[in-house]
């Protein structure tokens, strides 16, 4: 879809990056799919972390002043310089420091901006934009609680692009890689090993299911400060062979693929709980913490099942159900990849932003 020249906007985007990781992912994928519906767009980054060479291969703009930095005070000058140069629109701002320099950067240069909060952030950091726009309705809840003006920040759900599932690999040779039968009942969780992800009441829930499910594997994909604890605690309940530890995996999607179920069993609300989507699209029922973020990502009953936070036994309860019901799996991961095609797409999250930028610009 291309945009027809009057309707045209030039957007900048700013992102003050820690990593590669998911707001950064979440930024370059909207300023490439902006600029192949016809708008111009010029990205503002930190010089590190790889984020720079990614977006020029890709064929953007690209620029890397000084705009880092809690204390940078020439920041916002900088960036309202840069803005007025380009002929922006409207600017989109990404991350905390990105965010209050952005902020004050539209206020000198009379360019409406949006702060986008892509997690469980401190409002304060976006209390000069415009608009701010959240990543979950638990993330606006956050900010709101915080002193934001409701009227004043909209949910937009992060799109998963369409290529997502591109090389995934097939249940069976993920599981042969691993040394999975085919018919082992298989639970995966893929997050950070900490203790507000909750693993601890998954392996407690997976030691209650011993007896019914002798042969159920739990797969646990990601790095942390919990992995010791979590080895330990493997081992002290008796299921250290039924536990697999897999560290940080690029392949992911592929050991979701190979599950029976997904679960996320935080603690603590989530930004928004993406893995849960994302297996979704694979088909596959998830069970997740009755948490704001996690909530949004699954639809009780419909694609997957929440539970309350920190109950091993209420989480065993709902994973043996699952396991014990191919059918209700299956009508469960059907339902959540008709759900994530039409809620969590990477065009719907374009169109959204598409219209907030028409409104401030209106502005």
């Amino acid at each position: 879809m291309t945009t027809a020249a009057s309707d045209r906007l030039s957007i900048l985007q700013i992102i003050t990056q820690r990593r590669f990781s998911g707001a950064e992912r979440v930024c370059l994928s909207l300023c490439v799919d902006l600029q192949q519906r016809g708008h111009r767009v010029l990205l503002l980054c930190k010089p590190d972390g790889g984020l720079p060479d990614e977006a020029r291969k890709l064929g953007l703009s690209v620029q890397t002043p000084s705009i880092s930095g809690k204390l940078n005070l020439a920041a916002p000058f900088r960036i309202a310089g840069i803005a007025r140069q380009f002929g922006a629109d409207v600017i989109h701002t990404h991350l905390s420091s990105a965010s209050l320099w952005g902020g004050l950067a539209g206020k000198i240069a009379g360019i409406p901006t949006l702060g986008h909060v892509h997690a469980l952030n401190t409002w304060f950091y976006y209390r000069f934009s415009t608009l701010a726009a959240t990543c979950s309705g638990g993330v606006k809840q956050h900010v709101v609680v915080q002193g934001a003006d409701p009227a004043q920040v909209r949910v937009v759900y992060n799109g998963i692009p369409a290529n997502r599932l591109d090389g995934v690999q097939p249940s069976g040779e993920v599981r042969r890689k691993l040394g999975i039968n085919p018919d082992q009942p298989v639970i995966v969780c893929v997050a950070h090993l900490s203790a507000k992800k909750g693993q601890s009441f998954l392996l407690q829930a997976v030691a209650l299911l011993r007896e019914r499910f002798p042969d159920l594997i739990c797969l646990l994909a990601g790095e942390g400060e919990m992995l010791g604890e979590l080895q330990q605690l493997a081992a002290s309940l008796g299921i250290g062979d039924r536990v697999r530890l897999l560290g940080f995996r690029s392949d992911v999607i592929s050991i979701m693929n190979a599950a029976d179920l997904v679960v996320l069993p935080s603690v603590a609300k989530e930004g928004l709980g993406l893995v849960l989507v994302e297996a979704a699209l694979l088909d596959k029922a998830t069970i997740g913490s009755n948490a704001p973020g996690i909530d949004e990502a699954i639809q009780d009953g419909v694609t997957g099942l929440l539970v309350p936070p920190a109950d091993a036994d209420a989480l065993a309860g709902q994973i043996g159900m699952l396991l014990g019901d191919p059918d209700l799996r299956r009508r469960m991961g059907a339902a959540g990849h008709a759900r994530a095609l039409r809620m969590f797409s990477q065009n719907a999250m374009v169109d959204q932003f598409e219209s907030i930028y028409r409104e401030l610009a209106r502005r």
